[in-house]
């Protein structure tokens, strides 16, 4: 078995981010179309997929770097009017929450972080939770686009 890495952890967070930037930039004929069945999040159209993952990036981004110790991007809520402004303002986002990703060693994988909704974890394991949150949510919008 591999052992995950600084390195390795967060290549696989950027090749699921390239994934759903590619399910998001296709995702305008769905923007506002709901699946006919599904609760939660599952019921969600494009659009609040995207708000919802650029919030999340945010997010995380601000507790791993609190965790850390460097400085983190600012969680705000966010409103996408369209497909080409989630795109957009998505790439944006990340480039934040990137810079937080640069700053993670091997030494912080094993840090505990306490997360509201998902409990105690380490940062490795968000780390692996926000890889699978975008496989998840491409897989979502390409649903959509059936």
């Amino acid at each position: 078995m591999t052992e995950n890495t600084a390195a390795s952890v967060v290549a696989a967070i950027e090749a699921a981010q390239a994934g759903y930037m590619s399910a998001l930039k296709q995702a305008g004929s769905v923007w506002e179309t709901r699946p006919a069945a599904g609760d939660g999040e599952e019921a969600w159209c494009a659009r609040q997929v995207a708000e919802h993952i650029g919030g999340a990036s945010l997010f995380f981004g601000a507790r791993i770097a609190e965790a850390i110790g460097v400085p983190g991007p600012v969680p705000r809520r966010l409103e996408f009017a369209s497909a080409a402004d989630a795109a957009t303002g998505t790439a944006e986002v990340h480039a934040e929450f990137a810079t937080v990703l640069a700053r993670v060693t091997d030494d912080h994988l094993a840090m505990d972080v306490d997360l509201p909704r998902l409990g105690k974890q380490t940062v490795g394991g968000i780390l692996s939770i926000i890889a699978n949150h975008y496989k998840d949510h491409a897989n979502q919008i390409n649903t959509l686009r059936g």
